[in-house]
């Protein structure tokens, strides 16, 4: 029991620990060696109500506060097995909180149950091969013909990418900046769309990362998310939860290698003695755990995440 984490969380943080100990780490080496984890991953966080944490039960979700994606991640992160953990949070929180927070009841009723369930897979596509930060300058164009939009493009560095049912995907609809950029959902069964390259990693293999490619792809003007020239500022918004799940990520690992310095610290003997057992590796030791509470204290203490 913490300030910020009540019984309940503890509890949600104790199954997710389960979960991931026994259907995650048993086969982290398989599924990064063959640099994919199986589909099949995304129905069973789906089960356990992790791919709708923060969302409306009117659409499959649980409706929880943002503290439960924090514990999602940070759990996840300990299991060596981070590919797969940035899948299920990409499907969860990167590609799908725009159509939850800003799409209309439509969109949210024919998309976000299958996403919520792990039925269906969804990606976010923003980055573009000379646009990676700088989302105000993509160039994959969306335009208007009839009740259709007309999408032509590319994108690159995309979670999920090869495989993904469905993508969030920023498209220019107007002029240049980030006035002239929106945000639609587009179903990868579309004619003339590809995926370019399955791309390499130095690590997180498990995840797959993607070129996409769009050619005179057509689907209908209804499956753009809130409104026209508004996707930047949607994207923005979307942001902020995506840096507090990598920012969680990190604080998972980082309490991952605590523990296995641990470990290595009293297996390890130096001259007959565990090399934590010895005055200055100790100290060292303590003074890891001193500032890892400090940083943990003033990220989560900072200031409450917002349900």
């Amino acid at each position: 029991m913490t300030a910020y984490f009540t019984e309940e969380h503890n509890m949600f943080r104790k199954s997710i620990r389960n979960f991931a100990e026994s259907e995650l780490k048993p086969h982290a080496d398989e599924w990064e060696a063959a640099e994919i984890f199986p589909k099949e991953i995304f129905a069973k966080f789906g089960k356990l109500g992790c791919l709708g944490i923060r969302f409306p039960e009117d659409y499959g979700g649980v409706g929880q506060d943002y503290w439960y994606t924090v514990i999602l991640c940070e759990e996840l992160a300990k299991v060596h097995c981070l590919g797969a953990a940035i899948g299920v949070l990409v499907q969860t929180e990167m590609a799908t909180s725009s159509i939850n927070e800003f799409g209309a009841e439509e969109l949210k009723k024919e998309f976000l149950p299958s996403a919520i369930s792990g039925e269906k897979i969804f990606a976010l596509g923003i980055t573009e091969p000379g646009f990676g930060s700088n989302a105000a300058g993509i160039q994959t164009a969306a335009k208007k013909d009839g009740g259709d939009y007309v999408i032509n493009g590319a994108k690159t560095f995309i979670s999920n990418g090869t495989r993904a049912d469905f993508v969030t995907l920023a498209v220019r609809t107007g002029g240049p900046g980030s006035h002239g950029i929106s945000l639609v959902v587009f179903p990868t069964d579309t004619k003339g769309f590809t995926v370019s390259r399955k791309l390499k990693k130095m690590g997180t293999k498990c995840g797959d990362l993607a070129e996409l490619s769009f050619e005179d792809c057509r689907i209908p003007q209804r499956y753009l998310i809130g409104e026209d020239g508004k996707g930047f500022y949607y994207i923005m918004k979307c942001f902020q939860g995506e840096r507090i799940v990598l920012a969680s990520f990190a604080n998972g690992l980082m309490e991952l290698l605590l523990e296995e310095a641990k470990r290595y610290g009293l297996q390890r003997e130096v001259f007959g003695t565990p090399v934590l057992k010895h005055g200055y590796w100790k100290q060292k030791y303590a003074d890891m755990r001193t500032t890892e509470g400090l940083t943990l204290d003033a990220k989560r203490g900072s200031k409450t995440p917002a349900a």
